[in-house]
């Protein structure tokens, strides 16, 4: 099977830098999948899950918003944070999830609330990639 090679860059480390099958990326139109040999392309990345298939099994990591850059036989993927499962704190999640929805329901300043929003897609995004290695996992 065909395969294409990924690099996942954050400001502070290559987060994932392997041979892949296929990569899914939530892009500002959607999300987008990426197969080997795919066209040549540039696009803008939002908040959410990357799902990555190689060698028949599936890994998630949860980004912060960026860029990829795709060519024929590279994807170059720079993100403000990328975590996978192991990476994340559950407790710390829900303590943060819990903490915006309060801060939300209170409606405060325009930048608290903005910041509140932030913290709750960022929890909710990394919430969804631990249920994904923990099915059971509640909020």
């Amino acid at each position: 099977m065909d395969q294409i090679h990924l690099d996942i860059v954050t400001p502070e480390r290559l987060a994932y830098s392997e041979d892949v099958h296929f990569v899914s990326v939530p892009t500002t139109n959607g999300t987008l999948g990426i197969l080997p040999k795919h066209t040549n392309l540039v696009s803008q990345l939002v908040e959410g899950e990357i799902k990555i298939e190689t060698n028949g099994k599936e890994m998630y990591l949860a980004i912060g918003g960026g860029f990829m850059e795709v060519t024929k036989d590279h994807i170059l993927i720079l993100v403000s944070r990328a975590y996978n499962a192991d990476e994340l704190n559950e407790s710390e999640i829900k303590k943060a999830y819990v903490a915006a929805k309060e801060a939300l329901s209170q409606k405060g300043k325009a930048a608290d609330y903005a910041a509140a929003q932030a913290i709750l897609r960022r929890s909710t995004v990394e919430l969804h990639v631990l249920r994904r290695k923990k099915p059971r996992l509640t909020m």
